[in-house]
């Protein structure tokens, strides 16, 4: 559950090693760095670790790559009614964001946010063990930051 008195979270979720699939995590650093007044998560797991993270919170924003034939750097925005559980995330994940968020609101839906925002940033490249993003992915961050910045009342930051 929600562990401080913020009511927003934003959980970045990905795997650190592989190139644009490291997008959500980056988010939240990034954000970190600004130090908002809101919690963040860093995730590597798209399972029901999710739901956890998210139990107890008013507000939530879930950063992930995606790879759903979009020009690289693209941000989606989503509900999570938008999401099919066929959408095809970075191929790291065995469970979909999509399977996932929808157990947890049926499961809990009294505990899971009543405000959810999933954006969804499209990769480059996944195929490289390395700690760089592709430049468009990097300008994708910085998009997906400032929209949460946006939608959580605070002026955009350019990093």
């Amino acid at each position: 559950m929600g562990s401080s008195l913020n009511t927003t979270i934003v959980l970045g979720i990905g795997n650190p090693l592989l190139q644009d699939d490291r997008a959500g995590l980056e988010v939240v650093r990034r954000l970190n760095a600004l130090q908002m007044p809101l919690d963040t998560e860093e995730l590597y797991t798209v399972g029901f670790e999710v739901m956890d993270r998210l139990l107890g919170y008013e507000r939530a924003f879930v950063v992930d790559a995606c790879s759903l034939d979009r020009e690289p750097g693209t941000v989606l925005r989503m509900g999570i009614n938008d999401m099919s559980d066929g959408s095809s995330l970075s191929s790291s994940h065995s469970i979909t964001l999509g399977e996932t968020l929808k157990t947890g609101y049926s499961l809990f839906p009294r505990e899971m946010p009543g405000q959810l925002t999933i954006l969804l940033i499209q990769v480059g490249s996944t195929d490289l063990l390395t700690g760089c993003m592709t430049p468009a992915v990097q300008k994708g961050v910085q998009t997906a930051v400032e929209m949460i910045l946006s939608e959580i009342g605070s002026p955009t930051v350019y990093l």
